[in-house]
């Protein structure tokens, strides 16, 4: 899998044609019966031949007083599939708001052809389900740092400490489709599951907020093998629910000496900008856990050089190989 800058370009170029009101950007879309797309009305959820003729309507109606920009393209590729996903301003009537794209594409006779697409209109938690959760890394991370917990417990003899964040991918998702009470029931399960394999591998659980959650551990390698363990768990526990469910995982190690805002300004920070990049499924490591815990027995599938929000440069981040040979704990 590797970031398509072809694929892109492609959505960019298309999304220009929607703006425009171009009806030759239905020519992007695939005839297979299988494509899809959904947008934000409950009637919207149109597939095969009829996803043309119903958006090409819209794109008559709304021709003129309708337009939308693309302000963030995220896109991949592997083999003859590809995905990406938008961050977008949509003008209506001269008003501005903003929505969210997904694409899921396939190569068809040399040309990329879009097989799924999702539109939607952000909207609070609060205005959605009329409470308000935690649904980022980013705010479990707000959390972290405002209550500042003593993690003296889990630092090792040179004073460093390995966080490790998790949570739920897509969460809002499943919070939809299994309501109030599926979804405690599900965070019950899950939680138990980050609390059974972190205390197995002599870690902390920090702290747990909605679907996301902030372990320490005293050793690197423990950590990712807490990771890898509480991957593992979760494919078994949920192994027959739909919507699938996959959790992502962040590890870092850093200096964990209580001056000032040192510790939780820097480690716990990088460690949830790791934690935000990575997969589904996926445990996606520091270049300094990388050095720590790299060897026969844990091995990596990946790396790539990230952008990480706050912090100046790129860095080099590390996908665990969950298919490899176990951790052994030290």
């Amino acid at each position: 899998m590797e970031k398509s800058e072809e694929i892109r370009r492609v959505i960019e170029r298309w999304t220009r044609a929607i703006a425009d009101g171009d009806a030759e950007c239905l020519e992007r879309l695939s005839t297979h019966e299988g494509t899809l797309i959904v947008g934000t009305d409950p009637s919207e959820w149109w597939r095969g031949r009829e996803t043309r003729a119903v958006w090409g309507r819209q794109i008559e109606e709304l021709r003129g007083v309708f337009s939308v920009r693309a302000d963030e393209i995220d896109a991949w590729e592997e083999g003859s599939v590809g995905w990406a996903a938008l961050k977008e301003t949509i003008i209506v009537d001269g008003e501005t708001r903003e929505a969210r794209a997904t694409y899921v594409l396939r190569l068809e006779h040399g040309e990329w052809k879009v097989v799924q697409a999702h539109w939607s209109l952000p909207q609070t938690k609060v205005e959605a389900f009329g409470r308000s959760v935690t649904v980022t890394i980013e705010e479990l991370e707000e959390i972290v740092l405002r209550e500042q917990p003593d993690l003296s417990e889990t630092t090792d003899s040179e004073g460093t400490v390995t966080i490790v964040f998790t949570d739920i991918v897509d969460s809002t998702v499943l919070l939809g489709h299994f309501g109030d009470h599926g979804w405690l029931e599900l965070l019950r399960r899950h939680n138990a599951i980050i609390e059974e394999s972190t205390a197995a591998q002599g870690g902390s659980v920090v702290e747990t907020q909605g679907d996301g959650s902030m372990l320490a551990f005293s050793s690197a390698r423990r950590a990712v093998a807490c990771a890898r363990v509480i991957q593992e768990a979760v494919g078994t526990a949920f192994a027959d629910m739909s919507p699938r469910i996959a959790v992502r995982i962040g590890v870092h190690t850093g200096d964990a000496l209580h001056e000032g805002d040192r510790f939780f300004g820097t480690t716990v920070h990088y460690a949830a900008r790791v934690a935000s990049h990575a997969l589904a499924d996926e445990v996606l490591v520091s270049n300094v856990v990388h050095d720590l815990v790299a060897g026969p027995n844990i091995e990596f599938s990946e790396s790539r050089e990230v952008a990480l929000k706050g912090l100046d440069g790129l860095h080099r981040l590390y996908a665990v190989d969950l298919c490899a040979r176990g951790v052994p704990a030290a």
